[in-house]
C-alpha cells in the first residue's frame, strides 16, 4: 500500500486549557479527497489550522510525502506545496484581484500558474481584475481565495468552510471548481458546513464530535449511515 500523501498522525490541538483535538490521525492519498464534517466547534478547522502550520499540535505528528513537518513554519509548507484556503477567505480587500493573485504566487514563484490559467478557472475574476478585492461579493471573495491558493500549485489544498454564507448557486460554482482541481491532480481536505454535498464531493470522510472522529469511512457508506444521517444530514 502506498503512503498518503499526507497524514495526519493522533494529532492533539488546545489553546490554553481549552482542547480542541484529542487524537485524531486521518491518511490522506495523493489525488483523493477527504472531507471532515460535524457540529461547529467539533474541531474540524483546528485539525485544517495544525496541518497548515497554524498551530502547533501538543502532542502528534503532521507528515507531507513521508517527510515530518510538524515543526515546519506555515510559510515553508507552502512552499513545499501543502496550501491553505482559510475560513472566511481573508482576501486583502484593499489590494486588487491580480494584486491578491500574486502574493499567492509569492512562496511558489518557480511552480506558479500563469494569472490567466486563475481567470480560465473563475472567468468573473478576470472581469473583476483591476478592482479592490473588498468590492467583491461574498461568493467572488471565495472564488479568489480559491484561486490565490491554486496559483502557487498546490500538491494538497486544505479548503475550510468554501460554502459558508455563500447563495445556493454560487455554492454549486464553488463546488464545480473544487472538482476542477481535483481533475487538476490536487490533493484535497474540505471542512464543509454543508454535510451532504460534502460526503458526495469526497472520496472518504471523519466525522468529528467534541474534538475527536466519531465515524471514518467511504463517503457513500456514510452517507446512508443512519447515525450520520440523523445528527448531520436530515432530511434530503
Amino acid at each position: 500500500m502506498s503512503e498518503p500523501l499526507l497524514a495526519i498522525e493522533s494529532v492533539h490541538v488546545s489553546y490554553g486549557r481549552v482542547q480542541a483535538v484529542r487524537d485524531v490521525s486521518i491518511e490522506v492519498p495523493e489525488g483523493g479527497l477527504v472531507a471532515l464534517i460535524g457540529a461547529n466547534g467539533a474541531g474540524k478547522s483546528s485539525v485544517l489550522a495544525a496541518a497548515a502550520g497554524l498551530v502547533r499540535p501538543k502532542s502528534g505528528a503532521v507528515r507531507l510525502d513521508g517527510r515530518d513537518i510538524t515543526r515546519w513554519p506555515a510559510h515553508r509548507r507552502v512552499a513545499a506545496g501543502l496550501v491553505l484556503v482559510p475560513e472566511g477567505r481573508q482576501i486583502l480587500g484593499s489590494l486588487t484581484v491580480a494584486e491578491n493573485l500574486r502574493l499567492g504566487a509569492y512562496r511558489r514563484r518557480r511552480q506558479a500558474a500563469p494569472e490567466a490559467e486563475m481567470y480560465d478557472l473563475f472567468p468573473v475574476l478576470a472581469e473583476r481584475r483591476s478592482l479592490p478585492a473588498g468590492s467583491l461579493s461574498g461568493g467572488e471573495q471565495q472564488m479568489l481565495a480559491i484561486a490565490r491558493a491554486m496559483i502557487a500549485r498546490p500538491r494538497v489544498m486544505l479548503l475550510d468552510e468554501p460554502s459558508m454564507g455563500l447563495a445556493p448557486k454560487v455554492v454549486d460554482e464553488v463546488f464545480a471548481a473544487i472538482e476542477q482541481i481535483r481533475r487538476a491532480g490536487v490533493t484535497v481536505v474540505l471542512v464543509e458546513q454543508n454535510a451532504r454535498r460534502a460526503l458526495r464531493t469526497a472520496d472518504t470522510a471523519h466525522v468529528m464530535e467534541t474534538g475527536g472522529t466519531a465515524h471514518s469511512g467511504p463517503a457513500e457508506e456514510l452517507l446512508s449511515d443512519p447515525r450520520v444521517v440523523k445528527a448531520y444530514l436530515g432530511v434530503d
